[in-house]
This record gives structure tokens, sequence and C-alpha cells, in this order.
């Protein structure tokens, strides 16, 4: 099997890919086990989706480690807390723009690996041109031209871009070709069995990247009716077609931030980013019993609301407060809630 660096950018594989893709109405519910395990496939390239700790697929990525796939290739725009796959064979390099959390710092285990020269770089793009390379692959182009990166040692590094004249003015451009990432996963609050999937809030770049990826699992909030979703088809951001599986996993952003639902879990990411995977060590004994000590997310979920001394409903409560308190103050990602009682009663069945 060819690597993943060499399928992400030929244009010809991808267009023969979706062709034989169908497209098809057929029901394509599963579990996040039988997802992750039937179309992640070792050594695969996976692209991240959301915007760092907002609408991540997190139990996705957990349920990754979890399986132990390896030699994964990421793509990150940013990258957040599942660069820590590296240290258990998880992750075997990246094309990055951006990895970090923010305020909560860098990711350790993907700064130790870089160090170290065990986590390969394939390439370094500005968030604009890595973007637009995702945004070609939609269009079904082969490059598109801009003006990010030039002038920076970015064209230089980067072994994938070209700098060349616009034939129209004379001007230099930079010349970014379209990328095919073989996985995507995301995240939303509503999909239908078909995977018409509903966003409610900013959508990023996953419109671009539903197009781009060859298989595309979707967790959701909830699996509604697809009369449902057809009642108001604007706030479809990702077509059926695209979608390969639909996995209805309640909380499945978090730690991160579900907008109009739930907000994330600010002091478990500092402590975990900041202390618990300072060192390999460490690292390693958090990952061991919060991924691979728990059977699935839920059992995960109520391990920590235990460790915080409260019971998982009353620790799930308190997330969702918080995300009514950070829209209300202008502090949270825009978004429109509801359903609250009934992912009460799912999370804590889930994690009993």
């Amino acid at each position: 099997m060819s690597h993943a660096n060499d399928r992400l950018f030929d244009h010809k594989l991808a267009r023969e890919w979706k062709l034989k893709k169908s497209r098809a109405e057929k029901d394509k519910r599963m579990t996040l086990q039988e997802a992750i395990a039937t179309l992640v496939e070792d050594g695969d390239s996976i692209v991240e989706t959301g915007f760092a700790y907002v609408r991540g697929p997190m139990a996705a990525y957990w349920e990754i480690g979890r399986q132990r796939k390896k030699n994964l290739v990421g793509i990150f725009t940013p990258g957040g807390m599942n660069t820590a796959w590296h240290e258990f064979g998880g992750l075997e390099g990246a094309h990055v723009a951006y990895v970090g959390v923010e305020m909560r710092g860098l990711i350790s285990p993907f700064r130790r690996g870089v160090e170290a020269g065990t986590l390969k770089v394939y390439s370094e793009w500005s968030h604009g041109a890595l973007s637009l390379a995702l945004r070609a692959a939609e269009q079904g182009v082969n490059y598109v031209a801009c003006k990010s990166m030039l002038g920076t040692d970015l064209m230089r590094t980067n072994p994938y871009v070209r700098e060349a004249k616009d034939p129209w003015t004379g001007e230099p451009v930079c010349l970014v070709p379209a990328m095919y990432p073989d996985v995507a996963i995301f995240h939303v609050h509503h999909a239908d069995k078909y995977g018409n999937s509903r966003i409610w809030g900013p959508s990023v770049n996953d419109t671009a990247i539903a197009i781009a990826a060859r298989k595309v699992i979707v967790t959701c909030e909830r699996i509604v009716s697809p009369e449902d979703i057809r009642s108001n088809p604007y706030q479809v951001i990702i077509p059926h077609y695209c979608v390969d599986a639909v996995c209805e996993v309640p909380y499945g952003a978090y730690p991160g931030d579900m907008p109009g639902m739930y907000y994330f879990d600010r002091r478990l990411q500092e402590r975990v980013v900041r202390v618990e995977w300072k060192t390999r060590e460490s690292t390693k004994e958090w990952y061991e019993k919060y991924i691979l000590g728990t059977k699935d997310h839920y059992e995960m979920i109520q391990l920590i609301a235990e460790e915080e001394g409260m019971n998982v409903l009353e620790y799930m409560k308190r997330l969702e407060q918080l995300s009514c308190d950070a829209s209300y103050f202008g502090l949270g990602y825009w978004g429109v809630g509801g359903e609250r009682d009934w992912k009460y009663e799912e999370v804590a069945k889930r994690a009993i």
C-alpha cells in the first residue's frame, strides 16, 4: 500500500475514489467502535476538523487510541490534544499549520517527538494555505493560486507548494496543490441515518474537508429523522453522499466545547496539557488510565467526574450551564442549544 503522503496530493487517485463512492441514501448507522475499526487503517492520513477545542471529535480520537491504530499522518490546522498519539506509536508524522491549545500552551508529546526526531514534520503551512489546499480539493481543481506564505521561509521548506507568476499581472503567486486526506471525522449537533449533518455555529473548514476526504465518519450529539433534517436544509453542512458512517455519540466533543450545548472543561485541559503531559512518563500514566483503561468515552467521563468529587450528571450539567453563561457574556461560540434533559439521561445511562 502506498504511503499516506503519496495519496495526499494524488488528484487522479482521489477522483477515481470519489467516482466509485455511492451517492445512494442508505442507513450508515454504526457504533463508534465499529466505525473506527472499519474506516481508520494503520498508516492513514487524518485531518483535524472543528477548531482546536471547539467541536472536535474527541470521543473518536480517544477511540483511535484505544484501538491502537498505528503510523497515522496528521494534518493539523490546528492540532490539539489528539497529537498525544505519537508517544504510543499512533502518529508517524504530520503536515502542520499550528499545534497547541491557545492559552493552555504547546502540546508536550508532539513537541518532544519533533525535538527527538521521532515525529516527522513533512510540511509546514500557513493556516490560509492549508485551508486553500482543502478548498482546491473541494472544488475539484489541481491547485489554487494565492499570496499566502510568499516572502516566508515556508516557501523554501514546504516541498508541495510552488512559486509562479500570475499570467495576467506578472506578480508572484503561491501555487497550493489540492489535498485529499484519507480520513476525516466530524462531530456535529445532529445527523440523520444517511449522514446529512447539521452544525450550529461556525463550520470552520469542515465543508471543504467533507468533500476532500476519501473516508468520512460523522459523530453526532443525536441522530434525528430525515424529515427533521429536511425541515431546515440550510443547516446541513455535510451532505450524506460524503459520509461513510454515522455514530450517535452524545458529548462526543468533550472535554472540548460544543456550541450551544456544553462548554469545554478548561481546568481539566490546563491540568492535562500543563502538568500531566509534561513528561513522557506522566503522559503514559495518563493515557493508560483514561484512554486504555476505560472501555469508552462515557467511562472516561465518569472517571473524571468522580475525581472532581461530583456525580457525572452534576458534572455535565455544570458544563452545560457554563455554555449558557459563556453565550450570554459573549465568550462562547454561537449556537442554538436544546434537548438538555435527554442528554443528561443519556450520559448517565452510558456512563454507569
